[in-house]
């Protein structure tokens, strides 16, 4: 932006730059916002935290205590926090940075289908938290430019998940 520089040849020939014309395309257009704007080219486009995002936690430590204290029901909720994973339903809540020691006391042993289901979710809420990253239950990571999220028509109501989907057809 300082330079003015008006061309830009990017190349796109190896495994190692697999999304550097979209990388570029979306450093462009926010310097060029910013630019525009005269400020700093902060918070115009989430596009390039790929690893970590600007606000990773949805819900405080004592947030998700008082949710957890609410439920009733046996569906499992997990959550991510500054302090880790936190997985509740109605029966109790647990806290800790790693999806193994979660998984051992959900008690899904006897329902193959519900324990993948489980410890999938709970692997990708590691990550998430890891990596200071948004969790979202049922939801994709997001990953910036570096896989980009699929066309979702926001005037109409999501899909029914995988888990919904596999028990109507029973």
């Amino acid at each position: 932006s300082e330079l003015q520089i008006r061309n830009v040849l990017a190349v796109h020939v190896s495994p190692h730059t697999l999304r550097t014309i979209e990388e570029h395309d979306i450093a462009r257009r926010v310097l060029f916002a910013a630019k525009s704007d005269g400020a700093l080219p902060r918070s115009y486009h989430p596009g390039l935290l790929q690893v970590h995002d600007r606000k990773p936690f949805t819900a405080s430590t004592e947030d998700i205590a008082a949710l957890a204290a609410e439920v009733r029901d046996t569906n499992f909720r997990i959550m991510t926090a500054e302090d880790g994973i936190h997985v509740f339903n109605g029966k109790g809540h647990a806290v800790a940075t790693d999806a193994f020691e979660l998984f051992a006391g959900l008690g899904v042993e006897a329902d193959g289908a519900h324990a993948f289901y489980l410890g999938a979710e709970l692997m990708k809420a590691e990550i998430a938290w890891r990596l200071g990253k948004r969790y979202v239950q049922d939801e994709p990571l997001a990953w910036g430019v570096a896989a980009p999220a699929p066309e979702t028509d926001r005037s109409r109501l999501a899909e029914a998940g995988h888990t919904l989907r596999a028990k109507k057809e029973r």
